[in-house]
């Protein structure tokens, strides 16, 4: 609602998703260009972490985390981002060709994890990864 009261024809439509389906990731964009035509902006901000885990072994030593806080980091953070990139940037191209002047942009969000050491060796190298797509 803050957004669209800004000034601009434009608007912001948060949509819930599960950034590790493929499938509606692609269904989010192609309901993008069917209803609005152009995209002009997106925002990758997405982190979990295994359920089982409490704040204690989130910073555990990672052989002692194993494959499932690998996959879990990765899988959301990284591969989501990564996901959301390749559906988008198509359609973005799209709008930067109609739409002289105008620059879509994506704003993929990381953290200083990707650069030091910080929670666990999955969480920094799936943060550094992001930082990477940028």
């Amino acid at each position: 609602d803050e957004i669209n009261a800004m000034s601009g024809s434009g608007k912001g439509i948060p949509i819930p998703l599960d950034i590790t389906n493929d499938d509606e990731v692609a269904s989010l964009v192609e309901r993008v260009k069917s209803e609005c035509g152009r995209l002009d902006c997106v925002v990758a901000s997405a982190f979990t972490a295994p359920p089982n885990l409490n704040d204690a072994s989130f910073r555990d030593d990672f052989w002692k985390q194993g494959a499932p806080m690998w996959d879990a980091v990765h899988s959301v953070g990284l591969r989501g981002a990564y996901t959301t990139c390749c559906e988008s940037v198509p359609l973005m191209i799209d709008t930067a060709k109609a739409a002289k002047g105008s620059r879509p942009v994506i704003a993929l969000i990381s953290s200083f994890g990707g650069k030091s050491y910080t929670f666990n060796v999955a969480y920094g190298v799936s943060k550094a990864g992001v930082d990477r797509l940028a």
